[in-house]
Order: C-alpha cells, then structure tokens, then sequence
C-alpha cells in the first residue's frame, strides 16, 4: 500500500505539472522541509539558489552531510523524486518567466536555466507540458 501511495503522488504531482504550464510561480515552497529533514531543506535552498550551476550528486550530498547513496534514498523518500529530477523540474518552472517575459533565444534561455543542452531542455519540456518552449511561448504571446 505505501509503495502505491508514494506513486500515486508522484504521478499527482506530475500530472499537476503537465497540467499547469505557464499557471505556477516561479518557486517552489519548501519551507515544510525545515521541520521534516532540515539536511533536505538546507540541500533544496541551495538547489534553488544555485540552480543554474551543474550540480553533482556528490556536491547534493556534500551540503547534506551524507554520502551520495544515503543522500539520493533519503532524498527520493521525504521529496518523492530523485534530487536530479527536481532539479530539472525546478529549472524548467523557472525558465517559465524567461519564456514568457524576455525575448532571449531558447538556447540561451536553455543555458541561463543550467541546463546541458537546448536538446535536453527541449525534450524535457515538452515531456512535462506536451508542447515545446518555443510553441508555449507562441501560445503566450498571442
């Protein structure tokens, strides 16, 4: 049953995502981690404030104080998803605003957002909301 919920709000979550392109802030709160794990909350602020930057799960887990394989369970437990997953959806929720308020092309938008490739934002963007950045930002400007 707890393997079924722990999906089931993955999903949720994801769904709510596909669902909400252009609708959410550009933050994420976590301020209930702090009660919860304050080794993932600490780890999460610095993710957010940082997140153009090229983490490792080595660096995640050095601002935890655990090792990488504690620090990547103990992550997926108290989020539901792999750090390097919410990292990626943070960045994409915050490339939102740079589609929707600046005229900077995709790619640098892509680079500004820490992303490796405009390949690789390209094709994750499209796999949350269905539709790529370039269209979401047609759709906005009309």
């Amino acid at each position: 049953m707890e393997l079924f919920l722990e999906h089931s709000f993955t999903q949720f979550a994801l769904i709510l995502l596909k669902n909400a392109v252009g609708t959410h802030t550009q933050d994420i709160n976590v301020n209930s981690y702090k009660i919860i794990s304050p080794q993932i909350y600490t780890t999460v602020c610095a993710l957010k404030e940082s997140y153009q930057y090229p983490w490792t799960l080595d660096q995640m887990a050095e601002v935890a104080n655990l090792n990488k394989y504690q620090f990547a369970h103990f992550f997926k437990d108290i989020i539901g998803i792999s750090p390097y997953s919410w990292l990626q959806i943070y960045r994409i929720i915050r490339s939102q605003e740079m589609l929707t308020k600046t005229t900077k092309t995709i790619l640098k938008i892509a680079m500004d957002c820490g992303f490796s490739s405009v390949t690789v934002y390209n094709q994750l963007f499209k796999r949350l909301y269905g539709i790529t950045p370039s269209t979401f930002r047609a759709s906005i400007r009309k």
